[in-house]
């Protein structure tokens, strides 16, 4: 599997998601949101935090990646699309 990932340094993106050469949409992957909202303040995030989904035959396949590399890539997309505490979106 080749895996390119790269994030925007200071926002909770990617700047370039793609695996084998085909570009990639996190959501195929899970979901990114608040999990801190009672720590929320006007104009900011609590806690963005990436939640890995199941993986699906249909994912695995348009990427052309294992049960086991999907599960990499969505450690990979925990570690750099959580966020915690930020006011870049407000």
């Amino acid at each position: 599997m080749k895996l390119e990932l790269d994030v925007y340094s200071t926002i909770c993106e990617t700047k370039m998601f793609k695996i084998n050469g085909i570009k990639a949409n996190y959501k195929d992957f899970g979901d990114k949101y608040d999990i801190s909202p009672d720590k929320r303040r006007p104009n900011m995030c609590g806690n963005m935090a990436f939640k890995p989904a199941m993986p699906t035959q249909q994912i695995l396949d348009k990427y052309g990646i294992s049960i086991s590399e999907y599960k990499y890539i969505c450690e990979q997309l925990k570690a750099c699309v959580s966020f915690g505490t930020c006011r870049l979106c407000g």
